[in-house]
């Protein structure tokens, strides 16, 4: 009770000390009289508009919030500001077909039965580490120790092959082709395992119908990419798969609907620019066929941006050019229908070859488009040799050892690939890097 007491008497003083306060206000704006309130008057003009120096305008004391003084004109007039301006650009760097034949297995093995593919990519390292993106096909399945290695005609490889990829520069490897499924579901699981423990993205198979559904897009630089991988076929494997696990873990070419779904969603999920990759053509025929022409038409329709093939494991022609959509809309699109062998032990003519190619991508922030900016490549070579009585492997950048002193057939050789590869890549608005 006496609590309250002192909370009534608190209460009340401060009523006082506010009642106090207003009334020495009122008192001081009845001794300033009319026409003194607020403003200072100057002498001698009847306009009660007109104000000296340091005075507010009538208007503004009617109106005190102007437009300057909006909040949200100022955080939009911020947020132009502070939009990007002119352009960004990103490069893709990509290769075509990594296979691990028995000679490669042999010449990887070390002395205490650990493989070693790292030396195979030091010659190609400079060239990949100038890309934003680096893209391969991933041709072979990655196994264990107890499940052994094999070659063709079902390849099998040790993961230390990705640990190389991955030192190379590799970010991201496509694993839909005709050698997907040759370790069946274990093959397909464990390889998507060991990419992920290395931090390599990967797209073209999949471990559960939720993978298989996710878009791969990849973010540098502020543009988004998305990458998309598809194959013609698996050799006759998907027969020893279990058909259920069949419709989600490799992406076939001849699934269109899914193909046109994909590109939908990939834009959607806010893809800027599509890059396709199509497992396709007849092998060791330097030349697209009929069937990868119209495919080409079909993936631009779509609104696919650039089309980057494999299969063949010989380079096949490229082609720069502008189409008309379906919605009369003019765009740019690119496609190189097969980029040959970056590594194999294939060592015919044209088999033995491939190339980096490099594209640019460029979006302009004040036009708001997205564009295909310089379009380069390097013919590269796989060198076999012998050193101290091994076999060894490496991928040599043909335009820097074209002077060197392989030995009489491997010079010559070399110098061939450039010929060769040049002759056939012969195409307006590419140049290659000399």
């Amino acid at each position: 009770m006496k609590r309250f007491r002192i909370h009534i008497i608190l209460i009340l003083c401060l009523l006082l000390f506010y009642a106090i306060i207003a009334g020495d206000s009122l008192l001081k704006r009845f001794a300033a009289g009319p026409g003194e309130e607020g403003v200072v008057q100057e002498q001698g003009t009847e306009d009660n508009n007109v104000t000296v120096e340091g005075e507010q305008p009538q208007a503004d004391l009617e109106d005190p919030q102007d437009e300057s003084d909006d909040p949200l004109s100022e955080l939009e007039e911020l947020e132009e500001e502070q939009a990007p301006r002119g352009t960004t650009s990103l490069k893709v760097s990509v290769v075509g077909d990594i296979m691990v034949h028995n000679h490669q297995l042999k010449a990887a093995r070390e002395s205490d039965g650990t493989y070693d593919f790292t030396g195979v990519f030091e010659d190609i390292r400079p060239y990949l580490e100038e890309a934003d993106i680096v893209l391969g096909n991933l041709e072979t399945t990655i196994s264990t120790d107890e499940k052994g290695y094999t070659a063709y005609p079902r390849f099998r490889s040790p993961i230390s092959l990705i640990t190389a990829l991955k030192g190379a520069g590799f970010d991201v490897l496509t694993t839909a082709n005709n050698h997907t499924l040759d370790a069946l579901e274990f093959g397909v699981e464990h390889t998507l395992d060991v990419l992920d423990e290395h931090r390599i993205l990967h797209t073209g198979s999949a471990r559960s119908p939720e993978e298989r559904d996710r878009i791969l897009i990849v973010e540098e630089n502020d543009i988004k990419v998305a990458i998309l991988a598809y194959t013609y076929g698996t050799n006759g494997m998907e027969g020893s798969v279990n058909k259920d696990k069949l419709t989600y873990m490799v992406n076939y070419l001849r699934d269109t609907s899914r193909i046109e779904e994909d590109v939908r969603r990939a834009r959607e999920e806010g893809a800027e620019f599509i890059v396709f990759c199509a497992h396709w053509g007849d092998e060791y025929v330097r030349t697209p066929n009929d069937g990868q022409k119209n495919m080409a038409q079909k993936l631009f329709d779509m609104g696919v941006d650039v089309i980057f093939g494999s299969h063949p494991h010989v380079i096949q022609p490229m082609e720069r050019k502008t189409i008309t959509t379906p919605e009369g809309e003019e765009k740019e699109t690119f496609v190189i229908y097969s980029l040959g062998n970056i590594v194999s032990n294939q060592r015919d003519r044209y088999r033995d070859s491939g190339l980096i190619l490099n594209l640019e991508i460029i979006k302009d922030y004040d036009n708001g488009t997205i564009s295909i900016g310089e379009i380069d490549y390097i013919p590269t070579w796989v060198y076999r040799f012998t050193k101290n009585d091994r076999l060894h492997y490496r991928i040599l950048p043909v335009k820097d050892f074209l002077e060197a002193d392989l030995g009489g057939a491997d010079s010559k050789r070399i110098k061939e690939v450039w010929k060769e590869t040049t002759d056939h890549l012969e195409t307006e608005g590419v140049k290659v890097r000399d």
